[in-house]
């Protein structure tokens, strides 16, 4: 198989659609749990979620016009996922800093200041990773799998949530941690060799897990997120 084959133009419309049923899943419960219990959502919470799922709903659309060779329309819908990627980042700052102003840690059992360390980063390598995709539109290869990567690291509120509905929170981040795993899977077959872009996918959600850990319970993360977010 090589990336001008059927076969593997089809990947990166399966991981959208992959990513759509993990958001479904993982939210779900989430969601109804709160509905039935007399709670509401927020207009900030549920734009955060609508523009998150509009992403991804993007990105599958987006990779099935390459996959048809549409490349017209596929570069203008990427000029204006633009003010899409401005709305998701702004609503979810905002969810963010009222997440931590409510002391809230999503019913995990973190304290909030080491649970909000997850939405920061993500937040941070969603404004790296996308900027860099649209600085290499130019170069297809790079671009998907940075795009992809973009839907990848933020997808572990949902893979996060789904452990926790299965009773066992260590499956959500090896769920995370397959989604990078299948990019390099993926390369194998298609490349012969895995795609640096590939590698950092991998090396983003280990270091990010391995991150939480370490440093989200310390004191000095503590006092670093009460003077970011008050």
């Amino acid at each position: 198989m090589n990336e001008s084959s059927p076969a593997s133009r089809t990947f990166f419309v399966h991981m959208g659609l992959f990513m759509i049923v993990l958001a479904v899943l993982g939210f779900g419960p989430f969601i109804y749990g709160r509905m039935a219990a007399g709670g509401e959502m927020g207009g900030a919470l549920a734009l955060h979620g609508i523009t998150f799922t509009a992403w991804l709903v993007l990105f599958t659309y987006q990779a099935s016009l390459v996959r048809t060779r549409n490349i017209k329309r596929h570069m203008m819908l990427g000029k204006l996922s633009l003010g899409l990627a401005a709305a998701m980042f702004v609503f979810a700052a905002i969810t963010t800093v009222d997440v931590f102003a409510r002391g809230e840690s999503s019913a995990t059992p973190f304290s909030p200041e080491q649970f909000i360390m997850l939405p920061l980063m993500d937040i941070s390598l969603f404004v790296g990773l996308y900027t860099a995709a649209m600085l290499n539109r130019k170069k297809p290869e790079v671009h998907k799998r940075l795009m992809l990567l973009v839907g990848i690291m933020m997808m572990d509120p949902a893979t996060g949530r789904l452990g926790f509905t299965l009773g066992f929170p260590p499956i959500g981040m090896l769920i995370h941690l397959g989604l990078g795993i299948a990019m390099c899977i993926y390369d194998r077959r298609a490349l012969g060799s895995v795609h640096a872009v590939s590698k950092l996918a991998v090396g983003l959600i280990i270091v990010r897990y391995a991150a939480f850990f370490s440093v989200g319970p310390t004191t000095g993360w503590a006092s670093f997120t009460h003077w970011l977010l008050g």
